[in-house]
């Protein structure tokens, strides 16, 4: 049996002192907006949660809204705080600080809210290439992306083995969670490093994380708009879930 463990770093933060990078204007004007509802088909398509992210002049994420429609205690509104060189520092989250990153070059380090470092995050100008975590409890774990000549990833690895591969790039097809990648360490289960969409996934299947059968074929299915944008996508590999994307 294979278990792979991959740590996406949705960590609560309080009080890290160790960012002293400077601050972008704390009230940036709102240039754009994008909303991200997940859906499941029990019969009909019902919402699950949507995120609503804003946007400033640059492409960088404002803020983050999430709406849980089954479970509203896990509602938040969080906000990005950003160094001089663009580059994410901060999430605060419901009024507290809920994330810190420190720079050092192409390296990301992220702490807890005892500044101790989880993960470390290792750029190759804008690509994410690797990151390793498991630093406070001394199991350090560490995982690679791997790119085309057109900036796509086309597989991802774990402790050095290919666990997942993506195919048949349509590179006139922008993948719509991409303009979330300021804050993408942040949040890397949204593939946020995918600049293009892919039509077909090499996965283990989905069974809750037990990966006991060889990799498997599983195609998308996308709605596109007159703009050429996809503003739904189902799969072969969930079959219940819709990721539907409304642009402002």
């Amino acid at each position: 049996m294979r278990k792979i463990l991959i740590l996406f770093s949705l960590v609560l933060l309080t009080n890290c002192s160790k960012n002293d990078d400077i601050v972008q204007n704390s009230s940036p004007i709102v240039a754009s907006s994008m909303k991200y509802t997940v859906s499941e088909d029990y019969g009909n398509f019902n919402d699950i949660y949507s995120q609503q992210y804003t946007f400033d002049n640059d492409g960088k994420v404002i803020s983050e809204t999430y709406t849980n429609f089954f479970n509203p205690q896990f509602n938040y509104t969080s906000t990005f705080e950003y160094n001089s060189q663009g580059r994410i520092i901060k999430e605060i989250k419901n009024g507290q600080l809920f994330s810190a990153v420190i720079w050092n070059g192409n390296i990301a380090e992220l702490y807890n809210n005892l500044n101790q470092k989880i993960t470390e995050f290792i750029f190759n100008n804008e690509q994410l290439i690797e990151y390793n975590y498991g630093f406070v409890s001394g199991n350090l774990q560490n995982h690679k992306y791997n790119y085309d000549t057109n900036g796509n990833v086309i597989s991802e690895e774990h402790q050095n083995e290919v666990y997942v591969e993506y195919l048949n790039y349509n590179t006139n097809l922008s993948n719509p969670l991409n303009l979330i990648k300021s804050i993408g360490i942040l949040r890397l289960s949204y593939n946020p490093y995918f600049k293009n969409f892919f039509e077909t996934e090499k996965a283990y299947p989905y069974d809750g994380g037990d990966y006991i059968t060889p990799l498997t074929y599983y195609g998308y299915q996308n709605v596109i708009d007159l703009s050429n944008r996809i503003i739904s996508t189902t799969d072969d590999k969930t079959l219940i879930y819709k990721s539907k994307f409304e642009y402002n």
